[in-house]
């Protein structure tokens, strides 16, 4: 047996990392000097010590049982699964949709034929937005930023799809939510397909739209109201879907710190939470319900400790809060993503080594059930095949080929990741705290409160590139003056807008318009009163009623939103 060295004196870590600066740290960086004058992480500008160790641990009174515990079990830190992906890997999703539904049809089944068991459908603007696509307003935008549906044969045409290779269908469409559910649910039948059979999951959060994206219609009550009702009535008749899904991934793009992106999505949710419960449900019930989808950043373990912050934080919600006692209640649900904010325009190949570390640092954080990777020509146009094929690829590399999915949580006990964790989780609770004191997130919205921060962070994060303090390679560092650009770019169909206007047009002119004004008018008295809107939209929605027709009916009532621009923080 090999001697061991002896132990140096002293009577803690602590007085031994005091040592190692004082005699083998400080004559090095007299010696040859530190490559800048301090370190932190990108995003919460913590400072980044030279070395962690267990003293780190004892400073914040880490405990193991509470702080971390074990895998599928409270407080989840390391995971909502006991064997993480041990048992199965996560299911592969990616996001898209451009043209008609035939034409982003055909896109997804060569997807799922590649290896994908999950689509994320983008809408065009029209559609997030309200409009049909021969509304004057539409024009130019029709079928460009995503798949343009006006009507059920649109959405017919959209499922034109193997349903039996797809485990998840994510439907981004926030302010027409129930429109939007409404057209599935609809197609769905139409074409006999089992709903049971795969997962459906809405994000339906319209709430963040206020926040950073825009893309609402009605005011932030009446936006609350109605993505309430889709809640309700999927859990009493699609329990298998997910009806809401905090989508925090866009407060991360709109630059949120992890301590923002975790506080506001965290208040928005309880604001649903709260809503819901109001209408005679149990936390126990909902709970189980709530998603959230986030985006992973370049800073490799500032974003692993906000995924593991991230389960323990709504574990500890719903159970010290919302006194939720069953596992299902406090596990998290969640879809990571590598950050699309991190992609390049300049160098767009680079962006395939950033999209390989973000997707590994999903793995390493337990991401989620789902993960989907964004695309390195997103920059330039929506994606072309050959980029979908290197994002599927990418997916399958890190799963197959880096062994990070073979263990559970494979960082904790890392002095450094799980003192960021620890710290992630105290900010975020007094975040939180300070949100609860403005009257929640309803009002934090209508004050300009988290658009106001929004825009702090960036302002910071724009000067940060312009000064060199943050080096993004290919933007400022090793820029490339005379740099071709060579990939492979998308080009929609020009005629697809043409196309779908026609189509449109054609399904007005053949449907019974007495039977449509009849189920509107419905629809309205449904608005006006307290009942559900979605069962009011589904008949709706089977008589060709038009996606604008329907949204104007619930402008009709509700209004629009027009924010005060000095809340916006822009």
């Amino acid at each position: 047996m090999k001697n061991q060295p002896d132990k140096p004196d002293g009577d803690s870590v602590a007085d031994q990392v005091e040592r190692w600066k004082r005699e083998t740290l400080s004559p090095d960086i007299e010696a040859h000097g530190q490559r800048k004058e301090g370190f932190t992480t990108q995003a919460m500008k913590w400072p980044i010590k030279p070395l962690y160790t267990p003293a780190d641990l004892d400073e914040i009174g880490f405990d193991y049982l509470l702080d971390s515990g074990f895998p599928g079990e409270y407080p989840y830190t390391r995971g909502t699964e006991s064997d993480g992906y041990r048992g199965g890997l996560w299911a592969m999703s990616q996001v898209s949709g451009f043209g008609t539904g035939k034409d982003s049809a055909k896109r997804w089944r060569a997807m799922l034929e590649r290896g994908l068991n999950g689509i994320i459908i983008e809408y065009d603007l029209p559609t997030t937005n309200g409009l049909d696509s021969d509304d004057p307003l539409a024009e130019g935008e029709v079928c460009r930023a995503g798949t343009a549906i006006d009507s059920l044969p649109d959405m017919e045409a959209a499922l034109d799809i193997p349903f039996e290779r797809l485990k998840h269908l994510t439907s981004v469409c926030n302010a027409p939510q129930p429109i939007n559910l409404a057209m599935i649910i609809a197609a769905l039948e139409s074409k006999g397909v089992d709903p049971k059979s795969f997962t459906l999951l809405m994000p339906n959060a319209i709430l963040i739209e206020y926040t950073c994206v825009g893309r609402y219609i009605y005011p932030p009550e009446a936006g609350l109201r109605i993505s309430t009702d889709v809640i309700a009535y999927s859990i009493a008749h699609h329990p298998n879907w997910v009806p809401i899904a905090i989508v925090s991934a866009q407060l991360y793009a709109a630059r949120a710190t992890p301590v923002q992106e975790l506080a506001f999505s965290f208040s928005i949710a309880m604001t649903y939470l709260d809503a819901v419960l109001e209408r005679g449900f149990s936390v126990d019930q909902v709970a189980p319900y709530f998603s959230f989808i986030t985006g992973v950043d370049m800073d490799f373990f500032e974003q692993i400790a906000k995924l593991r912050a991230y389960r323990k934080i709504w574990a500890r919600l719903m159970k010290e809060r919302y006194g939720a006692t069953t596992p299902e209640a406090l596990r998290l649900k969640l879809m990571g993503s590598p950050g699309t904010m991190s992609l390049t325009l300049q160098q767009p190949l680079n962006n395939i080594a950033r999209l390989g570390i973000q997707m590994l640092a999903c793995v390493l954080g337990g991401g989620g059930q789902q993960m989907t990777t964004p695309l390195h020509d997103e920059a330039h146009a929506l994606p072309s095949e050959e980029a979908t094929s290197v994002g599927i690829a990418v997916q399958n590399i890190v799963a197959h080929e880096t062994g990070a999915a073979d263990t559970v949580d494979p960082l904790a006990g890392s002095y450094y990741v799980e003192t960021m964790t620890r710290r992630m989780e105290d900010e975020v609770f007094a975040e939180i705290e300070k949100i609860d004191a403005l009257g929640g997130a309803l009002e934090a919205i209508k004050t300009g409160y988290f658009q106001k921060e929004l825009a702090k962070q960036q302002f910071s994060r724009q000067r940060e590139l312009e000064t060199g303090d943050r080096k993004l390679v290919g933007v400022n560092h090793l820029v490339k003056h005379d740099e071709e650009r060579s990939i492979e770019m998308f080009k929609l169909d020009e005629d697809a807008e043409t196309r779908q206007i026609e189509g449109l047009r054609r399904v007005r002119a053949e449907r019974d318009e007495a039977k449509v004004k009849e189920c509107l008018a419905a629809v309205d008295a449904a608005a006006r009163g307290s009942d559900n809107l979605v069962p009011p939209i589904l008949d709706a929605v089977k008589a060709h009623a038009t996606h604008g027709e329907l949204c104007n009916v619930l402008r009709e009532v509700f209004g629009t939103y027009h924010p005060d621009s000095l809340t916006t923080g822009v």
